[in-house]
């Protein structure tokens, strides 16, 4: 099971590590600093955990909806969590969610967002970043939807702050603190006797 369990981790971790390398190269060829926008400072760590908030009170409210989308989606996503990350913990959660939200942001919101937006305008350039992060998370059309709408968000906070570590911290924070409460629900879901 260790084993299994560090390979899922190296794997997730690798695959997101390889998002941000393509993202430093998408940033390359298209002439965008990357630096300038990675101030790490605790203003921007803060922004970024308080900018979770707001998801995260969705995903809590999304387990107490009973719309049939909703419930197939945490249906889908649970399973997924229980295949992929059987065994594992809040560390190896830890870990991917930091891999993710570094990788994913610099290639998403730090490489392809400004390069859109240099050819087009701030709105378009975000959406068109936000609808690719979408079809990267698209499990189903919910899933697309809501990764789009997240996509949107986090490329606002890029644009706002003009600062890459306040998406990263609030992306990898959610998904954290999503990933933990998934497993958690799975569980808790398997253990409880079925409805009359």
């Amino acid at each position: 099971m260790a084993s299994t369990k560090a390979q899922t981790v190296a794997t997730a971790m690798l695959f997101e590590t390889g998002l941000g390398f393509l993202g430093v190269l998408v940033a390359w060829l298209g002439s965008i600093s990357l630096q300038q926008r990675l101030s790490l400072s605790l203003d921007a760590v803060l922004r970024g955990l308080i900018a979770s908030l707001p998801m995260i009170v969705l995903l809590f409210a999304a387990y107490e909806v009973e719309w049939q989308p909703l419930v197939k989606l945490r249906r889908d996503v649970e399973q997924v969590v229980r295949i992929i990350f059987a065994g594992c913990g809040w560390p190896e959660f830890l870990l991917v969610s930091l891999a993710a939200g570094v990788g994913e942001e610099i290639l998403f919101r730090g490489a392809l967002q400004p390069l859109l937006i240099s050819w087009t305008n701030p709105w378009f350039g975000i959406v068109i970043a936000a609808l690719l992060f979408g079809l990267a998370h698209a499990m189903s059309t919910t899933y697309f939807l809501a990764a789009t709408v997240i996509g949107i968000y986090f490329g606002w906070l890029m644009l706002a702050y003009d600062d890459l570590v306040a998406p990263m911290v609030a992306h990898a924070f959610y998904d954290f603190v999503a990933l933990v409460y998934v497993q958690y629900r799975a569980r808790e879901d398997r253990n409880s006797p079925p409805a009359d």
